[in-house]
Order: structure tokens, then sequence, then C-alpha cells
């Protein structure tokens, strides 16, 4: 029977033996060994090549992809190079996974703050103008964009790459007010001004 992860230790390499079935991967993990690198180091990377979902640490899976690619693989040697570099901190086993969030997500924290409001922006006249074109009221300026329309807008800005052409590209401008024409009286004074003047 195989023994379950540890859930605050890594596990030693004899534990780690034991999860892989194959020769192959076994030979990989006295290569990982004559290289020099520790259970922890070890743990790091099964961890970065594949962390299940839901998990929090590296499992017997997480462990065989490592021993495929084996301790010369690019990404190995690039992860022990941070991993030794000075000043590094290893961080713990047992960490949960850090959330990823889809390029066009809402709450993606690598938005500018320029970008958020433009993309605002955009999906503000869009909604108006869906809502002019069904003959509906607009919505308040205060009410939260859905997460649908923010993304349509967010692919809207990504494509055209600024506010201005977006705007231009997709006639989401606001129309110009119709200049207000003189009246009467004043059509008729201002030639009289003119000639005055003259």
């Amino acid at each position: 029977m195989i023994p379950r992860l540890s859930k605050t230790q890594p596990p030693d390499f004899n534990e780690v033996r034991r999860y892989l079935s194959s020769l192959d991967h076994r030979l990989s993990l006295g290569r990982f060994i004559k290289a020099g690198w520790t259970p922890a180091e070890l743990a790091e990377c099964a961890r970065d090549i594949y962390l299940a979902p839901g998990r929090t640490c590296p499992t017997k899976v997480s462990y065989q992809l490592a021993m495929t690619f084996g301790p010369t693989s690019p990404h190995a040697k690039a992860l022990l190079a941070i991993l030794r570099a000075p000043g590094f901190k290893m961080p713990p086993f047992n960490r949960p996974a850090p959330k990823r969030y889809a390029w066009d997500d809402p709450d993606n924290p690598d938005h500018t703050p320029e970008i958020q409001s433009d993309v605002d922006v955009i999906a503000r006249l869009y909604r108006d103008r869906q809502s002019d074109r069904l003959e509906m009221p607009r919505a308040a300026r205060d009410e939260p964009v859905p997460k649908w329309l923010w993304r349509r807008a967010y692919r809207l800005r990504n494509r055209y790459h600024s506010l201005e052409d977006t705007l231009d590209i997709q006639g989401l401008r606001e129309p110009e007010p119709p200049a207000e024409e003189p009246s009467v009286s004043e059509a008729l004074v201002e030639p009289q001004l003119a000639t005055a003047a003259d």
C-alpha cells in the first residue's frame, strides 16, 4: 500500500520512489538525487509542473510528471536556478494555489485603471445604444455593468487598442446635440449690427 502524502513536509526520496511505478521514472529520480536536488526542491518542481485541481500540495501524478521531464529539462533547470537564488525563501509545502483569472475577467488584477475606465465607458455606451434601439429606458449611470457586457467591451477595447478607435469604429460616440438655431429676432439683429459696424 502506498502511504499518503504528508500535509506539512515534502516526502523524502524513499517515499517519492514508492509513488513511481515505472523503471524510467525511478531512474529519473536517481538523476535528480545525483544532480543535488533536495526533497523540498523536488516537491516544488512537481508542484510547478502539475498541481491537481483543488489540491494544496503535489500528488503522485505530479511527481510522475516531474520524473518524465527529468532534471536536465529547461524547465527544471530554470526552476532550480530560481529556488537557489540568493535571498529566496522556500514557500510552505502545503499552500493554496493562487486564484487564476481569465484574461477578460473584470476582477483580473492585471488590468490597469486606464483600461478598466475605458472598458467601463465602452460598456455603458454600448448598453445605452442597445436601449435606444429597443426603445427602452436607459440604465442608470450608477447601475453596475454586468460581467458579460464588461467582457464584451474589454474584447472590443483589446481589438481596437484604444478608447477613441473603439468608439469611432463601433459607432458608440454620443450624438452631438443639435446646434441651436438662432431665433428670428436674433437673426434680424445680427445683420443690422454688422452693417452698423461698417
